[in-house]
C-alpha cells in the first residue's frame, strides 16, 4: 500500500530550501493530469505536467528564490494537507507567505491534484502592489 503522505511530502521537500536544480525530479511524482491552482479560489488551475512545470519557472522568473518552513501536516484517504510558511525573495528581503496546501494522491502513489490557500491581499502588500495585480501576474502564461 502506498503512503499518500510520505508522497505529498517528499514532493514538497524538494522545494525546502530553495528552488529544485531540476524541476522534474519532483515531477516524477504527479499525475500526468494533475492540475495545480495556486491561489484557490481567485487564480486559474494550470494542468499537466508541462504547465505546471513552465508555471514554476516562470514564478521563478517572476518572483525570485524561494524557500518554506513545514508548520504542520496531516493525511486522511488520498488527501494530505501542509500547513506552511512558504518564503519568496524578489529583491533583497524575504517575504513570508503563510498558507494551506492541499495534495490529492491517487492510488498509483501520484499526486493528481495540489490546491494551496492563501491570503493574497497579505501578499501584495508586502510586494508593494495591489492583489488584482498579483493575481493577474499568477494568471499570465508565458
Amino acid at each position: 500500500m502506498i503512503d499518500k503522505q510520505t508522497v505529498a511530502l517528499k514532493f514538497i521537500g524538494y522545494f525546502r530550501d530553495s528552488w529544485p536544480e531540476n524541476f522534474d525530479d519532483p515531477l516524477e511524482l504527479v499525475d500526468d493530469d494533475c492540475y495545480y491552482q495556486g491561489i484557490v479560489p481567485t487564480t486559474e488551475l494550470v494542468r499537466g505536467k508541462a504547465a505546471i512545470k513552465a508555471k514554476w519557472q516562470e514564478i521563478r522568473t517572476q518572483f525570485g528564490d524561494q524557500r518554506h518552513e513545514m508548520r504542520n501536516w496531516a493525511a486522511t484517504g488520498d488527501i494530505v494537507f501542509t500547513e506552511r510558511v512558504d518564503f519568496t525573495k524578489p529583491g533583497d528581503t524575504w517575504i513570508p507567505i503563510p498558507l494551506i496546501a492541499v495534495f490529492e494522491v491517487n492510488d498509483a502513489g501520484k499526486i493528481c491534484a495540489w490546491r494551496e490557500y492563501l491570503d493574497g491581499g497579505n501578499v501584495a502588500r508586502q510586494l508593494g502592489i495591489d492583489v488584482e495585480e498579483l493575481e493577474t501576474s499568477l494568471n499570465v502564461s508565458g
